[in-house]
């Protein structure tokens, strides 16, 4: 690679790493707000606040079988019966990394059901990755 080329390359790297430093802190709050929004309805079991996070052609993907369903009717379905069948539902955010569109939170779950007349307690850790996109979660991605 001739050295003008080099010269060209590393400018246009500093260039756009400059913008990206510029910029990430804003992009940073917009990826996080929905997925704190979306949070904040999970703990609340409520599916309207839950639903309005997601992107209309939301994917739901877990690792490593792949993607799982697609659709905001289809996660409706999913979530407002989990939401039905659960007393209890808290997921803490332990870890948090963002790049980008996408924010991977490490989640600390419990959920707290009836079975059989007793109140029984599940506790899990999640990791799930969110990629934000126009302002909505349109991917995640799930491991257990």
């Amino acid at each position: 690679m001739k050295l003008i080329n080099i010269i060209f390359y590393v400018a246009m790297l500093l260039s756009t790493s400059a913008f990206a430093a510029s910029t990430s802190s804003e992009t940073a709050n917009s990826v996080t707000e929905i997925v704190d929004i979306q949070l904040k309805a999970y703990n609340a079991r409520d599916i309207d606040a839950f639903l309005a996070t997601y992107h209309k052609d939301v994917e739901i993907h877990y690792f490593p079988e792949g993607l799982k369903y697609k659709g905001i009717d289809k996660l409706k379905e999913e979530y407002e019966l989990m939401f039905s069948r659960l007393s209890y539902l808290n997921a803490a955010i332990t870890n948090r990394e963002i790049q980008g569109r996408f924010v991977v939170d490490t989640e600390e779950v419990t959920a707290k059901f009836m079975y059989q007349g007793k109140e029984h307690e599940n506790k899990f850790k999640a990791i799930a990755t969110y990629e934000v996109e126009d302002g909505l979660i349109k991917r995640v991605l799930f491991l257990k």
